[in-house]
């Protein structure tokens, strides 16, 4: 039996309202039940949920999580903190007594200029603590981390969604993969930093073209520039149900000709439970 851990799910009172059918008229969904009976059925022992309190509709969305501590022992929370207000070590260190396991910044476009803000002290209470710091970000963006990372070495950044490559219905070349992918690939100079392969109906035209075969030369980049030791299966619930089931979220690694078993299962749950295990 594969023991699964995904590096990437949302949970939200009242559900995912980014026009996700559970925002639809008639639909009342518990996503945190929804996900126990997935993780029960395909064998997932531990799920990082990102939180994210960026827009009036989830702005609660860090006490929520912390609420859902207390029902389903499989939840490794991270809290949403705004790129522009970051935390206090008081504030990080009561996080932690909560049961959070990291934090997550959503940093696009000018929201990059307020990294260089963060003060050094937030960084190293991360990397002193070996804590997760799920990112969501895009195209050059990601060349902003190696200024922080040159300092923090050992921060254990986690990018998300292959670092949002464009999406594409016809597989690039190699060269092309190479180019499009070259500001996530240098990261891998970092031994911290792990990437998420989620989110890949946001990657192929059409979104549920499973199993999303023009990304797969993204991955292949990613595998040779990071190895599968550092690569993060993440199944994106609940937006991903709109356009795969659950299963293809981790199904695709199989049929990747450039992974072999024991790569899928590392992607699929050791590397992360070793991340999570690492924690102090």
């Amino acid at each position: 039996m594969t023991l699964r851990a995904d590096a990437h799910i949302h949970l939200f009172a009242g559900g995912y309202q980014e026009q996700s059918f559970v925002s639809r008229p008639g639909i009342a969904i518990d996503e945190a039940a929804c996900y126990h009976s997935l993780a029960r059925d395909f064998d997932v022992t531990k799920a990082l949920v990102v939180g994210y309190g960026g827009e009036a509709w989830c702005r609660d969305n860090n006490s929520f999580l912390r609420d859902q501590l207390q029902h389903f022992d499989w939840i490794q929370p991270t809290a949403y903190v705004p790129v522009d207000m970051p935390l206090s070590l008081e504030e990080l260190e009561k996080l932690q007594q909560q049961g959070f396991v990291g934090v997550s910044l959503f940093v696009f476009g000018d929201e990059v200029k307020q990294l260089e803000k963060i003060p050094d002290r937030f960084w190293a209470w991360l990397e002193t603590h070996q804590w997760l710091l799920s990112v969501n970000s895009e195209k050059t963006d990601w060349t902003a981390w190696h200024a922080i990372l040159k300092r923090f070495p050992a921060l254990r950044l986690l990018v998300s969604h292959l670092g949002l490559p464009p999406a594409t219905a016809i597989a690039p070349t190699p060269q092309q993969a190479a180019e499009t992918m070259q500001s996530v690939t240098t990261l891998s100079n970092f031994s911290g930093v792990f990437v998420k392969l989620s989110g890949f109906y946001a990657l192929t035209v059409p979104g549920h073209d499973y199993p999303h075969a023009a990304a797969w030369p993204y991955v292949e980049q990613l595998v040779e520039a990071f190895s599968s030791h550092r690569l993060l299966w993440a199944s994106d619930f609940t937006p991903c149900l709109d356009w795969v089931s659950f299963p293809q979220t981790f199904d695709l690694f199989q049929k990747m000709p450039f992974l072999n078993d024991e790569d899928v299962e590392r992607i699929c749950g050791k590397n992360l439970l070793a991340l999570l295990e690492a924690i102090k």
